[in-house]
């Protein structure tokens, strides 16, 4: 289990830092977004379009900083990998080892789409 107090510390509070990391992440997995957005989003964390438009919910500030970078590697892959097959899940695994414990973590009762 992670140090929440430490990782809760660390989250990114303003959709500028968000958005920072989510370039960061574009960087490292050698991606590039037609688009991206942070705004409010009740029924999902984030989507992708086909067109690579990518959408990230405003509450992922609310969240621990260990979600939020799970749910920007997750959508960000999908500009790769469109499903959530064997091959997206090796590819969580290079970039986010760990990814499924995060989640499980997260999903204690209160789930909501990616």
């Amino acid at each position: 289990m992670m140090d929440t107090s430490t990782d809760n510390a660390l989250k990114l509070q303003t959709k500028e830092q968000l958005k920072a990391e989510i370039a960061r992440w574009t960087a490292i997995m050698k991606v590039k977004p037609s688009q991206i957005c942070v705004q409010r989003m009740t029924q999902k964390w984030a989507s992708c379009s086909g067109k690579g438009r990518v959408c990230f919910s405003a509450d992922l500030l609310q969240e621990s900083r260990t979600f939020q970078e799970y749910v920007i590697v997750h959508e960000l892959l999908h500009l790769q990998v469109p499903n959530h097959g064997k091959l997206f899940k090796s590819l969580m695994n290079v970039y986010l080892p760990g990814w499924d414990a995060i989640l499980a973590e997260r999903n204690d009762g209160t789930e909501r789409n990616l």
